[in-house]
Parts: C-alpha cells; sequence; structure tokens
C-alpha cells in the first residue's frame, strides 16, 4: 500500500454543484487557502455527469453554478446537461491554475482525512488537513442511472433509466414511466416531442405533487409574485390547505390535474407550455407506488395493472433530493453543506463559504447565520422551508446584505433596484404580524416538534 501525504488547509469531499460553489466562495474569500478536493467521478459536476443526455436546467442559468463564473445566455435560459459538464471544466481548470487547489478525480473518501483511488486499490492518500474537512455530499443526490429500481423487476422485462430514452432505436406499443416527479416529467415530455403519441404513454403517479410556475421565479417578475407571494397567501388563510387552494385557484402554484388535491411539495418547476403537453397523457396511474414489474403488468400498492402491448418501463422513481435530517453546518473541523433557502443549493453553498471566512472565530455564529432548510416532501414542508428561508433572510439581510446583493447565485442579485425596494414595501404591507401566523400554523402541521432558529442535532449515523 502505497500512502501519498498531502497538507491543505481544506479537504472537500464531492466536486458536485455544491462543493465546487463553496470552493469557488472560499477560494474569493481567502486568496491564500489550499484546497484538496475528492471526487468519485472523472469529471466535476456530480450527478450532471449520471443524468440524462437531454436533461436542462428546471430554473434560470442565470443564478446556477459558482459566483466568480457567469453560465448561459441570460434571461430565462435553461442550461443543457453538456453545457454544464462543460461549465464545470473551465471553472475546474481556472481553480488548478491559481495554484489553490488539488483536484483527485476518481477517488473516494475513507474517512480519517483519507482518501484513495478507485483506480487503484494500493494508492491512498491522507491529508493533514489544518482547518476543516468539508462534506458535500451530505445531500445524497441520486439519478436513475447509478440507482437501480427498489422494485422487483421480473425477468424478461423490457425497462431503462431514463437515459435509455436516448438511445431507443425501435419503437414499443406502450411507454410506462414510473415516477411522477421531475424525472419522470422529463421522461413524458421527451416522449411527446418524439411525436409518441399520448394514448401510448402511461405515467405512473403514486403521489401527485404542487408544481411551480416557472415565470414565478424570474427576476424583476411584477411585485405581488414570485416565492414571497406564496408565503404571504399562505399567512393570509386559517389553514395551510386553504392557503394552498387560493395559489391554486390564483395560479400560483400549478396541478397537474386540476381534480386531483396534490399532498407532495418537491420544487418541481415548469412552464405553462410544459403543462398543457402534461395534461394531454390521459393513462395516469394512480395507485401507489410500483411493488413489481412484469413484462406486461404491474403489481402496485393499491391494484394492479396490465396491458397485452409491448411495453417499456421507464424508471424514473430515485429520489433526486430527498429528505435529510438537518444537523449542524459548523461543528468543530467539519462542515456539512446542506440548504440554507428552499430549494437553492447551490447559492446555500456559496453562502457556508463565504461565512466559514468571516466568521472563522465564532462557530456559534456561523450556525445561527446558517440555519439549514431541509428539502421539501410533503405539502407541510413547503411551509416549514418557507418559514426557514424567511428567517435566513432576515438575518442574512441584517449582517451582510451586500454581499446578497452581489452574489451571482442569489436572485436578489438579479433583481432592479427598483424591484427589489417595491418587492420590499409589498412584503411589509401584506406580512403584518407574520411571524405570529407562522408560528401558529407551524405548531397546526407539526404538533410533534419544535420548529425555531436553534442548532438542529446532528442525525444520528
Amino acid at each position: 500500500m502505497t500512502i501519498n501525504k498531502l497538507e491543505a488547509d481544506y479537504l472537500v469531499i464531492g466536486a458536485g454543484a455544491m462543493g465546487m460553489a463553496f470552493v469557488d466562495e472560499l477560494r474569493k474569500q481567502d486568496p491564500q487557502c489550499s484546497i484538496v478536493i475528492v471526487d468519485r467521478h472523472a469529471n466535476p459536476g456530480g450527478h450532471w455527469n449520471d443524468a440524462y443526455p437531454f436533461v436542462t436546467l428546471h430554473q434560470p442559468a442565470l443564478f446556477y453554478g459558482v459566483n466568480s463564473e457567469p453560465l448561459g445566455r441570460g434571461g430565462e435560459d435553461l442550461s443543457s446537461g453538456a453545457e454544464i459538464l462543460a461549465y464545470y471544466q473551465r471553472v475546474l481548470e481556472k481553480m488548478l491554475r491559481s495554484g489553490q487547489v488539488k483536484y483527485f478525480p476518481q477517488s473516494e473518501s475513507v474517512g480519517s482525512n483519507r482518501f484513495r483511488s478507485l483506480l487503484e486499490p494500493e494508492l491512498e492518500h491522507e491529508v493533514l488537513v489544518h482547518r476543516k474537512v468539508v462534506d458535500a455530499t451530505y445531500m445524497n443526490v441520486e439519478v436513475p442511472s447509478v440507482r437501480g429500481p427498489k422494485y422487483k423487476v421480473a425477468e424478461g422485462t423490457a425497462v431503462v433509466p431514463i437515459n435509455g430514452l436516448a438511445n431507443l432505436v425501435k419503437p414499443f406499443g406502450a411507454y410506462v414511466v414510473i415516477g411522477g416527479g421531475k424525472t419522470g416529467i422529463d421522461a413524458v415530455l421527451l416522449l411527446l416531442q418524439r411525436g409518441v403519441a399520448p394514448d401510448h404513454i402511461h405515467w405512473v403517479v403514486p403521489n401527485d405533487s404542487w408544481f411551480l410556475d416557472r415565470a414565478q421565479i424570474q427576476p424583476n417578475r411584477p411585485a405581488g409574485e414570485g416565492l414571497g407571494a406564496h408565503m404571504e397567501a399562505i399567512l393570509a388563510a386559517e389553514s395551510l390547505s386553504e392557503g394552498m387552494r387560493d395559489l391554486a385557484r390564483a395560479g400560483r402554484l400549478l396541478q397537474l390535474d386540476p381534480e386531483v388535491w396534490p399532498t407532495k411539495y418537491r420544487c418541481a418547476t415548469v412552464s405553462r407550455d410544459e403543462l398543457i403537453e402534461l395534461r394531454r397523457i390521459r393513462q395516469v396511474i394512480r395507485k401507489g407506488r410500483v411493488v413489481e414489474i412484469n413484462p406486461g403488468a404491474m403489481a402496485l400498492e393499491q391494484g394492479q395493472w396490465s396491458s397485452d402491448e409491448n411495453i417499456l418501463f421507464v424508471d424514473c422513481s430515485a429520489d433526486g433530493l430527498a429528505h435529510r435530517d438537518r444537523c449542524p453546518v459548523f461543528e468543530g473541523s467539519q462542515i456539512t453543506l446542506q440548504s440554507l433557502m428552499i430549494c437553492q443549493q447551490v447559492f446555500s453553498a456559496s453562502l457556508i463559504a463565504m461565512v466559514e471566512i468571516r466568521y472563522a472565530s465564532d462557530e456559534v455564529e456561523q450556525n445561527r447565520l446558517c440555519q439549514p432548510v431541509p428539502h421539501p416532501v410533503d405539502t407541510r414542508d413547503f411551509l416549514l422551508a418557507f418559514a426557514l428561508t424567511s428567517a435566513n433572510l432576515q438575518v442574512w439581510g441584517a449582517a451582510f446584505g451586500r454581499w446578497l446583493r452581489r452574489s451571482r447565485l442569489s436572485i436578489l442579485s438579479h433583481e432592479s433596484l427598483p424591484n427589489l425596494i417595491r418587492q420590499a414595501w409589498h412584503a411589509r404591507k401584506n406580512v403584518v404580524g407574520g411571524s405570529e401566523r407562522i408560528e401558529r400554523m407551524l405548531a397546526q402541521e407539526f404538533p410533534e416538534r419544535r420548529i425555531g432558529r436553534e442548532a438542529p442535532a446532528r442525525a444520528a449515523d
């Protein structure tokens, strides 16, 4: 066994979107620090390396990537997966040229500040870390191509991950898309774009989800629209369900079927044109999760389904962003990257890096500024995520408002000053006594737990 000795101020495990955003901002805040990055992939970009070839961003490229490097063509542009991978390669090359960063692809952490090569089992590295180890893998993004189905697949069944749709060279009589999340949405849209008849597409949707209208998350939208307006509508209601119904009636939240009440909120984002296409699918199977698939049939939690057609099953069931328990972002010599703003992971990673340098001497203050916001799953998680996000934004505005305004990954940096003033005025006008109403509604939805800005406990291993 060969053990290569290294030294660095920071050891960063993971070169995905969050890891790269963290390192980029860390370098800006401290141009003298040294960093070692370790990742299992051959190239930077994390799950983008495994994603299906027709994937695109679901939110504007304008505020995705890293702070120091623009991505996309501006405006509402949604960069493709290929563009994103090329982007991260450019960012990495710039980091390496600086001399601050050493990068070890196709390697895995083995703990105790050690990592080993995935190609040479006799090669291991040990890092003398002067400051901290950064876990950029905690969010645990999964895509279908690297995680097989959790349901049983009988021999002879034609099943592919969503990636396989790009390689088909022969038709099937019917296509069964398994999964109601954003990956399933992309699979359905691709089949429709390729000219597959809507009646030849069957869509397994175990639980309907609320959809965000992409127009609602564009910079410089009119005052009274956007995610802040969602929270205002919730606070004006007597209950969460009433508030969600009001948002749906106003067209601020979208539903696949207006007659089916969603129970999930996963930050899935669609345009209204995409929603029109999705509603062309009439064969939506709502019988719970898939238990087993056979060449011509499925067993689901709430019943059976079968067809005489030659079927291709398309697995889209991987949980791209599973719920993770909150733990302290800063804990001694460990930093655990987590989302600090609802559905804004890369922005959160950059903010954590800034706080790490600017508040290095005060871990209590670091954690006060970096309260994790769990990725929402159920509808009530929407309320919790917004409540925690709102509390964080208030603290950040007082502590480092100028940084927020200048951070490319912050949607606030892309708002015009007049629009920011209008948005702030609108928020103050409509959220009078909002804190008390948030606490009341949280108590209704989460009677089993206390919600606050206290430092979260680390989840048990």
